[in-house]
């Protein structure tokens, strides 16, 4: 299985792929859309997690509740690899693009992840 993880160039990337996603049912979509956008809600909301979504108080928004379903559709039909079920380098770049101040390993590793995952700037 390829490995499609993405990882947003900033907030109106992420914003543009949730949006196309929800322009058809999430389970229509492509592996590779789908992962564009799931990565995207970890980048965006870095403080959701995957497990215990449905919980009451999973801090879960009820419209991205079903972005959350259907990455477990797919992680049980095989369909998802552990990294993207769990797209923690998108996460993690998420907190970073919103922090003011970085240290020299934190850039690095963002323009690594950027450089592997990311869009080309002219998208």
């Amino acid at each position: 299985m390829k490995n499609s993880i993405y990882i947003p160039n900033h907030l109106r990337s992420a914003g543009r792929e949730l949006r196309l996603a929800l322009k058809q049912p999430l389970n229509q979509l492509s592996h590779e859309t789908f992962l564009r956008a799931w990565c995207s809600v970890a980048y965006l909301f870095p403080g959701l997690h995957p497990d215990g979504f449905e919980d009451a108080d999973s801090g879960w928004p009820r419209v991205l509740k079903r972005f959350a379903a259907e990455a477990w559709r797919r992680a049980d039909a095989g369909e998802l690899a552990d990294e993207e079920m769990y797209p923690s380098d998108a996460q993690w770049s998420g907190l970073y693009d919103q922090m003011h101040t970085h240290e020299p390993d934190e850039m690095e590793r963002r323009l690594a992840l950027a450089a592997d995952f990311g869009e080309p700037l002219n998208a």
